[in-house]
C-alpha cells in the first residue's frame, strides 16, 4: 500500500473536512477525494467515511483503521530515523543535544580536543530543551545530550557535569542592578517571568523553592518558552527571572545577573546523558574528554546502578541544596 493513502486518510479523519485535509497534505481536493475512494473501494473494500455536502464522519471501520494507520506511519518514520542514524554513525557523525548557554561552559572546551583526538568525527549540534533531548536520545536522533536530570529509565546513563548557582536576571536599568547580591524581598518589586512546566520544570520550580525557603511571594509576570525569550523579556523591563549561572555568558546588554542574598541559595545540576547500549565509535572518546575537561567530582546515575560502572567519585559540596 502506498503510504500516501494513510497520510491522506489520517488528514481527513483528523480534519473531518476534505477541503481542510487537502490543504494539510498539500494536494488538490478532487485528487484527495479520489485517493480516499480508491483506498475504500479497491484496497480496504469498505467505507471509511460517511459524507454529504456539509458533514464528514468516520464509519466504524474508519474508527478502527485510524489508530492502526497512525501506528504504521509512526513505525515507518522511526525506521527511517534509525536507518539515517546508523548511516550517520557509520560515517563518524556525532549528534550532540544542548540547552542554550551550556555550550559556552562545555563545548568550547571539549570540541577542539575531540577534533584533535578524532579528526574524522563530524559534530552536529542540536538546540533542545531537556524533555526534547530525552525523547531524541530514546529515538536515536541524538547521541548525547547536556540537560537537567536525571530521569527514570534503565536505557539512559547520566553523569553530573556542572553545578550552577541560581542567579536573578534583572533589567540593567533597574536600581537592583547596582547591588552585588540581591536580597529576596527586594525581588518582589518585579514580576517573576515564568517558563512552561513541561519544557523547563526545574527552572519553573525555582520560584516555588525560593518562596518556600524565604517566605517571600512574587507577582506573576509573562510566560516565555526558553532562556533566550526569557532574557529578552527581562531586557524589555517586563520582570525578572531565576536562571542557572551560565546564563551570564549569553545575557544581552540590557540584562544584568546577580547572586541571591539568602541562606543556602539553591543550585542547579547539569548532566550529560547517553544511551546505555550505544556503540557509536566517537561517543566514548567524547565522554572521556567531558569527564577530563569539564566534570566536577561526581557519581554516575542510572536506574540500574551506573555509579558502579564508573565508580563513585564523591559529590560536590552543597549538594543538599541542589534542585532537580
Amino acid at each position: 500500500m502506498d503510504l500516501r493513502y494513510l497520510r491522506y486518510f489520517i488528514a481527513v479523519a483528523e480534519e473531518l473536512s476534505f477541503t481542510r485535509a487537502a490543504q494539510v497534505v498539500h494536494t488538490a481536493q478532487p485528487s484527495l477525494s479520489q485517493q480516499i475512494r480508491k483506498l475504500e473501494d479497491e484496497i480496504l473494500q469498505t467505507p471509511l467515511f460517511r459524507r454529504d455536502k456539509h458533514h464528514v464522519e468516520l464509519t466504524e471501520a474508519g474508527q478502527a483503521f485510524l489508530p492502526e494507520a497512525k501506528s504504521i506511519l509512526a513505525a515507518v518514520e522511526r525506521a527511517i530515523s534509525l536507518a539515517r542514524y546508523a548511516a550517520l554513525s557509520a560515517s563518524g557523525r556525532l549528534v550532540i543535544g544542548f540547552m542554550p548557554g551550556t555550550e559556552g561552559a562545555i563545548l568550547v572546551k571539549v570540541l577542539p580536543a575531540l577534533h584533535k583526538l578524532r579528526p574524522e568525527t563530524h559534530v552536529l549540534l542540536r538546540d533542545l530543551n531537556s524533555p526534547d533531548q530525552i525523547l531524541a536520545l530514546r529515538n536515536k536522533e541524538i547521541d548525547v545530550g547536556f540537560l537537567r536530570g536525571p530521569s527514570e529509565g534503565p536505557d539512559l546513563c547520566w553523569e553530573l557535569v556542572l553545578v550552577d548557582p541560581v542567579i536573578a536576571a534583572i533589567p540593567a536599568k533597574h536600581p537592583l542592578a547596582k547591588l552585588e547580591r540581591i536580597p529576596i524581598p527586594m525581588l518582589s518589586e518585579l514580576p517573576l517571568i515564568g517558563v512552561p512546566r513541561d519544557a523547563a520544570a526545574i527552572i519553573r520550580g525555582l520560584g516555588d523553592r525560593i518562596v518556600a525557603q524565604s517566605g517571600v511571594s512574587f507577582q506573576p509576570g509573562p510566560e516565555t518558552d526558553g532562556i533566550t525569550s526569557t532574557l529578552a523579556a527581562v531586557g524589555a523591563g517586563l520582570g525578572f527571572c531565576f536562571l542557572p549561572g551560565y546564563a551570564e555568558r549569553i545575557k544581552p546588554p540590557d540584562v544584568e545577573v546577580r547572586r541571591l542574598e539568602m541562606d543556602n541559595p539553591p543550585e542547579i545540576e547539569l548532566y550529560v546523558a547517553y544511551r546505555r547500549d550505544d556503540s557509536h565509535p566517537g561517543l566514548q572518546a567524547f565522554l572521556a574528554l567531558v569527564r577530563q575537561l569539564v566534570c566536577a567530582p561526581q557519581t554516575s546515575h542510572g536506574s540500574q546502578g551506573t555509579s558502579a560502572e564508573r565508580g563513585s567519585r564523591g559529590r560536590p559540596k552543597g549538594a543538599a541544596h541542589r534542585i532537580r
